[in-house]
């Protein structure tokens, strides 16, 4: 017994090594030391989902926030949370200083415009007749191109205040201050939350609205660590405890583990309609590890603990004539403390169940001291 200890703690001081052995050269008698036991793979004609806790939640392209671009006084709200908007719909009115101050300002940016821009035709009929040198005509272009850059300016001010180009030009034409800033739907959607009420002095950016498109929904799903390995983008998830039973794609899997569940988020769109799903609410889902074909492929079952990894590879070890073999498999599923194995394995073969760590310390030990 003592040996064998030495025997393991040699193997594991090896792990830093980067070879590795196809097989791992020990006696029936060592293997009963480390304590290794063996079991068949179980034939399986169907694999498990993994079942999980979902919230929908909107996508950030689908989700704003519809506040003041000035402060002002609120003196309209035109819509109630739950209502439907569209884009461009008129959801608020504000009565601004600042927003009148804005407005006087480019219109005297553009009149000052279209003053030198007069004058510069004027130049340009004068030095073409000779009356005045090119010089006059060069500064009085120069003072249209600066006067033109101020109107551009004051123009972009007025479209972040949330002026359209329609009420801009309306503004040049009749030369008129509009006396309150409507604010408007960025994009179709559902009122999700009011944020203030009329009457409301706002400072610049407060919220007003909470704008959702409910047109696409994900699920945002919680799954343990253990189980992320046997989770691939494009696999079904079912919402289970729904009447309709919705399902989803899974598109993102998270990368990060929450240190608190140890739980990593799995990213998965609703495909077509949202079923009465409504952001925020919590469903019972289960995702579907294999594609629709997967009942004509023949499946194992093992003990998770029977599989290691080593790099993007999953392993398990097979009891040989000389010693305990290594072999790749193609492991489609992990729930429920069972692996689910599509390729690499034999239903006679006899799998290492346990002493798995021991095991795979030895092969990499193995796979170092036969490296040149």
């Amino acid at each position: 017994m003592r040996n064998a200890r030495i025997l393991v703690s040699t193997a594991i001081l090896a792990l830093a090594g980067n070879g590795a052995a196809e097989e791992i050269s020990i006696s029936p008698g060592e293997l009963e030391n480390l304590g290794v036991r063996f079991e068949t793979p179980s034939p399986v004609t169907a694999v498990p989902g993994i079942e999980a806790t979902a919230r929908v939640a909107i996508p950030p392209t689908g989700d704003a926030i519809v506040g003041t671009p000035q402060a002002g006084l609120l003196v309209g709200v035109n819509v109630a949370a739950g209502d439907s908007a569209e884009e461009g719909q008129v959801l608020a009115e504000l009565r601004s200083a600042e927003f009148i101050e804005l407005q006087r300002e480019f219109l005297d940016a553009f009149n000052t415009f279209l003053l030198v821009q007069n004058e510069l035709e004027r130049d340009k009929q004068l030095h073409g007749d000779g009356i005045i040198s090119a010089r006059r005509l060069q500064e009085t272009t120069t003072k249209q191109r600066i006067a033109e850059a101020g109107v551009n300016e004051h123009r972009q001010l007025l479209k972040i205040a949330g002026l359209s180009d329609a009420e801009i030009r309306l503004l040049e034409r009749e030369q008129r201050l509009i006396e309150t800033l409507r604010i408007r739907a960025p994009f179709s959607g559902v009122i999700v939350e009011r944020m203030a009420t009329t009457g409301q002095r706002l400072d610049a950016m407060s919220p007003i609205y909470r704008l959702a498109d409910l047109s696409e929904l994900w699920l945002e799903i919680g799954v343990p660590r253990e189980h992320v390995s046997a989770i691939a983008t494009g696999m079904r998830v079912v919402v289970t405890e729904h009447g309709s039973e919705p399902s989803a794609t899974v598109t993102t899997i998270g990368r990060a583990i929450d240190p608190a569940t140890q739980f990593v988020v799995v990213r998965a769109r609703l495909d077509g309609e949202s079923h009465g799903l409504s952001p925020g609410q919590f469903e019972a889902v289960r995702i579907v590890a294999t594609q629709s074909d997967s009942a004509e492929r023949a499946m194992l079952a093992v003990p998770a603990a029977a599989v290691t990894r080593s790099g993007e590879s999953r392993f398990v070890f097979v009891r040989a004539v000389d010693g305990i073999a290594v072999r790749k498999v193609d492991v489609v599923s992990m729930y429920a403390g069972r692996a689910y194995v599509a390729a690499g394995l034999d239903s006679r073969d006899e799998v290492a169940v346990t002493g798995v760590s021991t095991l795979k310390a030895l092969w990499f030990a193995q796979g170092e001291s036969d490296s040149p």
